[in-house]
């Protein structure tokens, strides 16, 4: 293809991307644009829509998510009393097998299978969330761990929520999604309080580092979302949590899958399925480890902290970019995640600790071969250190940074394994973590 048919192709595309009704054949359209524009530049100026085609798939992946939920036209009634708090506290949670299936369009069109287990640290959940009315009609939002706090008074400044860098881009987005706030930058806050009842407090804390890859902006936006839910009476079922959660993400513009926010919305492990289709509500069934096997895999499981952080958004425009360009890689990747979920949740229902972690670690390669970029020379490096005394391991979630998953060889290579990383920091902020299968999953309470 020359110049002349790529700027031809280009405009063409363009013309069928404005007419096309179904959002995800728009993002496949944006991106094979995309793909004819990075192969000839000068073909980009027939491309008409208002952002260029790359994002315009995005942007589409998120439109269909969004049509999931009408953001609320009116205000949310708060049920609870000034003085009276609600406090929602969550497990973060380790994807075993199948990540990447549950995320959009990959979902839409092939549907999900996941496997994942909702975990503790220390012995306790660390993501909380605490929300309460005020008399004082404006809206305060803090982070404990960060140390930050921020007071609202104008509904501009609660609209600006899509940059997921900016710490307070959570909240404000569960605070428009809950309808305690407008979505319409015209309607006055104040107003708009005195129909919810008061102000609003919201504090939140995560007591684990940012970019872990335990799906912690994920779960703890769900957290949030049912502390603000029991705050207007409301007992969000697990399936509304889940697309709430799902879009809350699509407003901060991170993107991402159904799987993270069930993993700590549900306790211990459990096999996540869906169909295709635009309604993504997965199916949930518990897996139960028998109770010997159960203690030999906490006994050899090890979760180690990296110091290395990274942004799962960008990881996540890599692999969802190769699955709209319909890569033949790609495609047979998805198959082998889904299967690897199916079949590591019959080893851990048998107890064979030994064939869960083959299975894993078969997990990390489908990883690195869907985006090279989920390991890097550092990570290596530690998996070095520790490698001949590992059956299984992995980075959970997108990979980069945060956390490694280990399952030694036995409980003597776990000794072994935990005085070498203890000894062996790569940077002051790595360490070991106390991590324990967690049975509760998401717990509300009002006091």
């Amino acid at each position: 293809m020359g110049p002349v048919e790529a700027t031809g192709a280009v405009a063409a595309i363009a013309g069928r991307v404005a007419g096309a009704p179904d959002p995800l054949e728009r993002a496949r359209l944006a991106k094979l644009a995309a793909m004819v524009c990075a192969r000839h530049p000068a073909a980009s100026g027939a491309w008409t829509q208002s952002v260029p085609p790359e994002q315009a798939a995005f942007d589409a992946i998120a439109e269909a998510v969004r049509r999931q939920i009408d953001l609320p036209r009116e205000p949310a009634r708060a049920r609870l009393v000034p003085g009276q708090m609600v406090i929602a506290t969550s497990p973060v949670r380790i994807d075993l097998a199948g990540g990447w299936s549950d995320t959009p369009p990959i979902c839409n069109e092939l549907g999900g299978t996941v496997l994942n287990t909702a975990v503790t640290l220390s012995g306790r959940q660390p993501l909380q969330a605490v929300a309460q009315l005020s008399q004082e009609p404006v809206i305060r939002i803090t982070s404990i761990d960060l140390g930050r706090s921020v007071e609202l008074t104008h509904t501009k400044q609660l609209l600006r929520h899509d940059d997921p860098r900016d710490w307070s881009a959570l909240p404000k987005a569960a605070l428009v999604l809950a309808g305690l706030a407008p979505s319409d930058p015209d309607i006055d806050l104040r107003g708009w309080l005195e129909g919810v009842g008061g102000g609003i407090r919201l504090t939140v804390f995560a007591a684990l580092p940012k970019g872990s890859g335990l799906g912690t902006s994920s779960i703890l936006g769900a957290t949030v979302l049912a502390a603000l839910s029991r705050l207007t009476g409301e007992v969000a079922p697990r399936e509304m949590l889940t697309t709430r959660t799902s879009m809350l993400e699509q407003l901060m513009r991170t993107g991402g899958g159904w799987q993270d926010q069930l993993g700590g919305i549900v306790p211990g492990f459990k096999l996540l399925r869906t169909a295709p289709g635009f309604d993504q509500s997965p199916a949930v069934e518990e897996i139960r480890v028998p109770a010997p096997h159960a203690a030999e895999l906490s006994s050899r499981l090890i979760l180690y902290y990296t110091g290395l952080q990274r942004l799962a958004a960008d990881i996540l425009q890599k692999v969802v970019g190769r699955y709209l360009a319909r890569e033949p890689e790609c495609l047979a990747i998805v198959r082998d995640l889904k299967a690897g979920a199916e079949r590591m949740a019959a080893e851990l229902g048998a107890g064979d600790i030994d064939a869960f972690a083959s299975s894993l670690l078969d997990y990390w390669r489908l990883k690195q071969r869907f985006d090279p970029g989920s390991t890097t020379p550092a990570i290596e490096a530690l998996f070095d250190t520790v490698r001949d005394r590992c059956a299984g391991y992995e980075l959970p979630g997108a990979g980069g940074g945060g956390f490694l998953l280990l399952v030694a060889r036995d409980t003597a290579a776990a000794a072994q394994i935990r005085e070498c990383l203890g000894a062996h920091q790569p940077n002051p902020t790595a360490r070991l973590y106390e991590a324990s299968i967690d049975s509760q999953g998401l717990c509300v309470t009002v006091v």
